[in-house]
């Protein structure tokens, strides 16, 4: 489809415009978690980095008023899940679906549990879908971010979306099962490019994003 590769290189064209471009706090953050020795303290710095950068530290946001660490244990317990991260969705994956599900539970219900207070008040988090998995396409690369733009983008493509689950997540799976060829053509041509490794559901987040962001920007330029 001639459409995932205009779109994937849009987007990919950016980075390559601007040495010090937002999205590459992305690359930077993956690399880090992708190493064998790691850090914790620092992981939790990419982590957060990469999160500010693509707007979970807006004011609206509980973790604008936490510090780095406030990632360490959610750091800590992905860390012990690094098989998640070279999953090939081309074959059957059922276990490891359940995993990354199990772990965006836990995510979620570990940011709830252990913050009781956002800037001095009793609060009750909200922990979005947007966030959990934004910190996993950061980290492990196994799940796209469900953002904005990319649910516009799921929707103008015909998947439906209302919330995270399984079955929405299969869908995008077989999504990228029906398109791997152009999706894997345009994964080689970064990493022979940029020496960078972009996992299969990056590729399928960046593509689906930038068909909402161009889908907003169309109507955003539509006369009144």
């Amino acid at each position: 489809m001639k459409d995932i590769k205009l779109k994937l290189l849009s987007f990919h064209q950016q980075l390559e415009s601007d040495d010090n471009h937002r999205y590459k706090s992305w690359e930077h953050c993956f690399k880090y978690f992708s190493q064998k020795k790691i850090d914790e303290q620092v992981a939790c710095l990419h982590l957060s980095f990469y999160l500010a950068s693509w707007g979970m530290y807006r004011g609206s946001s509980f973790l604008l008023w936490k510090d780095y660490l406030i990632h360490h244990k959610v750091v800590n317990h992905i860390l012990s899940l690094q098989h998640l991260r070279g999953i090939d969705f081309s074959k059957p994956c059922t276990s490891e679906i359940d995993e990354i599900f199990e772990l965006t539970s836990w995510i979620r219900n570990w940011y709830r549990q252990n913050i009781k207070h956002v800037n001095g008040e009793a609060r009750k988090i909200n922990v979005t879908d947007t966030l959990v998995t934004k910190i996993l396409l950061g980290t492990l690369g196994c799940m796209p971010a469900y953002d904005r733009y990319f649910v516009d983008g799921l929707r103008a493509k015909g998947l439906s979306y209302s919330r995270l689950s399984k079955n929405n997540f299969l869908s995008v799976v077989e999504f990228y099962n029906r398109n791997s060829d152009d999706f894997d053509s345009v994964q080689k041509s970064i990493k022979r490019t940029t020496g960078i490794y972009y996992p299969s559901m990056k590729l399928v987040d960046m593509y689906f994003w930038q068909i909402g962001f161009d889908a907003n920007e169309r109507l955003s330029s539509k006369p009144i």
